[in-house]
């Protein structure tokens, strides 16, 4: 498919104008990306065709934010969108997950990336594929309303991904094996 039919499919009730196109991919911040792509927004998007282009982890992603804006749907399912994402980008796809939250849309978020919950109505935490545990992250990050404190270990360790070694760290981590 082309990157207008990208953005635009599954909205068929309305014409996909380069007006609302344009919002879509300016929402994303993908506006760079149409205006890189071969023939703009008439660029086939599959490698393996005549003329095709490949996308990147990460454009694609920005493209299936566009797509969430442009279709104006009541509910939206986000399934690890930031993967393929610098932290830059990451950060911005995420202001734009929540805006799209704030304009109305309902956003079912599925992540591993914890710090991207925070500002979450609603944290479900899944294990084995059963609800675990459920709260406000103010909630969960409390061991007096989650006393079994799943969701904090999993957060307290990703956090301490990022401090210092002079920070004190509230998980120990585990020791690496020595590769020779």
């Amino acid at each position: 498919m082309t990157a207008r039919i990208s953005v635009a499919i599954g909205r068929t009730d309305t014409a996909p104008t380069e007006e609302r196109l344009t919002a879509g991919v300016r929402h994303a911040d993908a506006e760079d990306l149409i205006e890189e792509l071969p023939r703009g927004w008439g660029t086939l998007l599959a490698r393996g065709y005549q003329d095709g282009h490949s996308l990147s982890g990460g454009q694609w992603q920005k493209l299936g934010i566009a797509r969430a804006h442009f279709r104006g749907g009541q509910v939206l399912v986000v399934d690890k969108p930031t993967t393929a994402l610098d932290a830059k980008a990451e950060q911005q796809a995420f202001a734009n997950i929540r805006a799209l939250a704030a304009s109305g849309q309902t956003v079912a978020l599925i992540t591993h990336r914890l710090h991207s919950v925070r500002s979450a109505d609603l944290i479900h935490l899944l294990e084995g594929g059963r609800g675990a545990e459920s709260g406000t992250f103010t909630e969960l990050m409390d061991p007096a309303t989650a006393p079994g404190g799943g969701f904090r270990d999993m957060y307290e360790i990703q956090r301490d991904q990022f401090a210092s070694d002079d920070d004190e760290r509230t998980v120990p981590l585990q020791k690496w094996p020595t590769v020779t």
